[in-house]
């Protein structure tokens, strides 16, 4: 109960100091991850000596595993597979490279063979955790250059397995002999594919029937089950936790259901991952740092900009684009997490001393809280190279991936201009057809596996996800989207949509279904542009059916509907002012799509006739003049088949020659939209 309570106690100091320094923080525009190191200094040994390192470790390690799975989902295993080469190619030279320099300048300065290895064991691995989590954020995984240096990471990861390996013998503690251990390698990697293998066949079957259940709680715990599972089968073959959570996302990451996993694991995931960076900042000895400040900030410094000229020059190696090159040279310049493995083994091994491993932990750290200022210039900085580097031929300036002026190399697979339709049940269904009719682009998000297998049967963009997480949206085009349509009964599932929606896209239209009128007032004031409730619009309807009954002239339902309409909406809803929208007149989504639908009604064949009663309203166009005179058959397709006189019986069949007086009501028949049209011709004017 001891260890529990103290554990309770660490979370609780670490969040609270965390939320302190990042709120502070953020009015100096400081990257998150800078203020979890800053967090971890305060609260650590170094200052407060609030919480220690070993009470937050294990909080810590989940958190790189979920941040290396919700990588993996990201990371298409079809993009992965098809830059193997360039993994392999830039990989090998970055660590060959890196492993050279370093070792040639730790023998000059006088260091023996073991520590010059393993000194470059330890400057070769970039942090997967930190470089990943900013392109996460900053949306550039998928750019050039999160590729590429996500190629570059996983290389390095998986080159930890072979150098913890080798520590031992570069110790002489080694029991065995290098062709044994080898072969141990090789024997471990075949294990890894076999595993990998197995998972990519068996996982996405797996949440297909987890998924029938439409469980949340139970899609969540197979998540974790998938995610841990799979990273303990690869950690029994030497490969770290962390990488066997990435393969565990790679796996699954052809899944229909990847995107959702995202959305569900996110929460957890941030709150754990920062505990890792808060642990980082732990470890920092402020006393240390102080005696030798200079020299740490100055190897830091000499560590960026060669880790960078050797990267960049393994990348440019496989023809890659300079600008795409130059920003995964710079982003991935830190020491990474890994290296403080190796040196903690290599400090037990008696490698190196307590002292030199104090300087590299320096020296990290410093790296490592520069990235997000380095992320962040080099856009910059490549654009400046490019501007000072033209291409052979002259005419043209280097071209530049993700951030750094072009779009990802994705960007033409993603929806724009779209529609994103929320549920597809009757009314989701009827919503698409309309939208199929006037040609406009949507994207369904739906959370029945069934529905889905169906109706991608029947070619429908359909997307399993649910629209509360930020990461299914993204994923349906949310930035790029006309407006998004929730056809939903859940009222607290809507309330969620719309806010994470308003948060990602504050200028999008959004119409909504709601059950209740009592519930509009809610909605608008979370953002809806429309809401379109079902017990008004029933009300209504009952109505209009009723007074259609009564044989009530078709001007006298419409004018009734909108009265009763506006008296239904009145009683709960007092009109918001909606800081979402702005306030100069524009032709806003919903005008362009009542315009389309308009055109598309009168491009429609007029197959379905209707009847309908008009009354002759005083001095309108249709009073005092023979229906010949009206040219309704002729020039909108309509028929008058009866006259009921305002103080006569009907008069059936009326010819040509038959004159509509005020207050007579004329049956039609003929399509809906024409008789619309003719209406203004029976409406009453002004003397």
């Amino acid at each position: 109960m001891e260890t529990e309570t103290e554990l309770i106690t660490a979370v609780f100091i670490i969040l609270a100091c965390a939320l302190a320094v990042i709120f502070v923080g953020r009015r100096f525009r400081l990257p998150m991850i800078i203020g979890y190191f800053l967090t971890g200094i305060i609260v650590g040994p170094s200052l407060l000596g609030l919480v220690t390192e070993e009470q937050v470790e294990l909080l810590a390690e989940l958190g790189v595993i979920f941040l290396m799975f919700t990588i993996g989902l990201e990371m298409s295993l079809k993009n992965l597979l098809a830059m193997w080469k360039k993994i392999l190619v830039s990989g090998g030279l970055q660590l060959l490279i890196t492993a050279v320099v370093v070792w040639l300048i730790m023998t000059y300065l006088g260091y023996s063979t073991a520590v010059s290895i393993l000194t470059a064991f330890l400057v070769a691995p970039s942090s997967t955790a930190i470089i990943m989590n900013l392109y996460q954020q900053k949306g550039e995984i998928n750019t050039p250059h999160g590729k590429t240096s996500l190629g570059l990471l996983i290389f390095q990861d998986i080159s930890v397995i072979p150098m913890m390996l080798i520590i031992p013998i570069l110790a002489g503690t080694s029991g065995g002999s290098i062709p044994t251990e080898i072969l141990s390698l090789i024997f471990g990697l075949i294990i890894l594919a076999l595993v990998l293998i197995a998972a990519i066949f068996f996982v996405p079957r797996l949440l297909i029937r987890v998924a029938a259940v439409r469980s949340n709680e139970l899609f969540i715990i197979t998540i974790v089950v998938i995610c841990f599972g799979i990273a303990w089968l690869m950690s029994l073959n030497g490969v770290s936790l962390a990488l066997g959570a990435f393969l565990a996302g790679i796996a699954i990451s052809e899944s229909e259901y990847s995107h959702e996993v995202v959305g569900q694991i996110m929460p957890i995931r941030d709150i754990l991952t920062s505990f890792f960076f808060v642990s980082i900042g732990m470890m920092v000895s402020l006393s240390f740092l102080g005696f030798h400040l200079v020299m740490v900030v100055l190897l830091a410094a000499a560590v960026i900009v060669g880790k960078s000229l050797i990267n960049f020059v393994s990348i440019k190696a496989t023809g890659a684009d300079s600008g795409a090159a130059f920003m995964s040279a710079v982003g991935i310049s830190q020491i990474g997490e890994f290296s403080f493995i190796i040196g903690s083994t290599g400090l037990a091994a008696g490698i190196i001393t307590d002292d030199f491993y104090q300087i590299f932990l320096a020296i990290s750290i410093v790296t490592m809280a520069v990235t997000p200022f380095l992320v962040d210039s080099a856009p910059r900085m490549a654009r400046a190279f490019a501007r000072g580097n033209p291409v052979p031929n002259g005419n043209a300036p280097l071209s530049f991936g993700g951030a750094a002026g072009t779009a990802p190399e994705i960007a033409g697979e993603e929806p724009k201009g779209h529609v994103i339709i929320v549920g597809y049940g009757v009314v989701g269904q009827y919503v698409a057809k309309a939208f199929r009719r006037i040609g406009m682009d949507y994207v369904i998000l739906e959370l029945n596996p069934d529905t889905i297998r169906d109706q991608r049967e029947r070619g429908e963009k359909v997307v399993y996800g649910d629209a509360r997480h930020e990461s299914v949206l993204e994923f349906a085009g949310i930035g790029t989207a006309k407006a998004i349509i929730l056809t939903i009964p859940d009222t607290q599932a809507v309330k969620a949509v719309i806010t994470a929606v308003r948060r990602k896209n504050p200028k999008i239209g959004i119409i909504t279904r709601s059950r209740f009128i009592s519930e509009i007032a809610d909605l608008y004031h979370l953002g809806a542009d429309e809401v379109i409730v079902d017990e008004r619009e029933a009300a209504i309807q009952i109505f209009r059916r009723i007074l259609a009954n009564e044989q009530v002239p078709q001007q006298e339902l419409d004018q009734y509907a909108r009265q009763i309409r506006c008296e239904l909406y009145d009683t709960y809803f007092e009109k918001p002012v909606l800081s979402h929208l702005k306030s100069e007149p524009k032709p806003g989504f919903f005008e362009i799509f009542g315009l389309k639908i308009r055109e598309a009604e009168e491009r429609m064949p007029k197959t379905r006739n209707s009847v309908e009663q008009i009354h002759v309203g005083k001095n309108s166009d249709a009073c005092g003049k023979k229906l010949s005179e009206l040219h309704l058959r002729a020039d909108y397709g309509v028929t008058v088949i009866a006259v009921r006189r305002l103080s006569a019986d009907a008069e059936v069949n009326p010819d040509k020659n038959t004159v509509l007086y005020e207050g007579d009501t004329a049956i039609v028949i003929g399509e809906r939209t024409s008789i619309n049209m003719i209406i203004p011709m029976f409406t009453e004017k002004g003397e």
